[in-house]
């Protein structure tokens, strides 16, 4: 929280000593939705939603083996010695571990594969943006909102400085020309 507080205060006192010397001209724009109306969007989230569910089901798959064995042990428990018991105990204590970490690692691998695809996007918006930018004559370019949908900007005086529609527009022609 303090780091932007203090990230905010110091971009306002960066703008406002940049107007001292010159006008300054700042457009803002809504990521999501320019990230939200790129054709390409519902192919990314196709993907990852099929990369998400075998990797899902991959883990359930390993849940329930897992499960078999500790209701095998149960059931076997009790004709079982000391020594075999608390051997059985610490291979499924182990097999406990080994599929917590497995659990982790496929939250990685989404991770990983979410940025992947995600990337090409971001590279297209970003393209875009500076188009618009540099056509606009923008010396800065904000976002409207963060990730969790706090706004940012609450208020500009001039309307056109959105450049939200033109960013989305020049982002779907960047994308059918490639």
């Amino acid at each position: 929280m303090i780091k932007k507080i203090l990230s905010t205060a110091g971009l306002f006192l960066f703008l406002v000593s940049s107007a001292a010397y010159g006008q300054l001209k700042i457009g803002y724009m809504n990521t999501q939705e320019v990230l939200s109306q790129l054709p390409q969007r519902s192919q990314v989230e196709e993907e990852l939603n099929s990369f998400i569910q075998s990797k899902r089901s991959e883990l359930e798959d390993r849940i329930a083996s897992f499960q078999d064995e500790v209701a095998t042990y149960q059931q076997n428990q009790s004709s079982m010695s000391e020594q075999q018991v608390q051997q059985r105990e610490q291979e499924l204590a182990d097999q406990e571990a080994s599929l917590q970490e497995f659990q982790q690692n496929i939250q990685s691998q989404i991770q990983q594969r979410r940025s992947e695809l995600l990337e090409p996007l971001y590279s297209t918006m970003d393209q875009a943006i500076a188009d618009v930018a540099e056509s606009n004559d923008l010396d800065f370019v904000l976002n409207q909102a963060t990730n969790t949908g706090e706004n940012v900007i609450y208020y500009s005086a001039d309307q056109q400085m959105d450049i939200t529609q033109q960013v989305i527009q020049q982002a779907k022609e960047l994308s059918a020309s490639n």
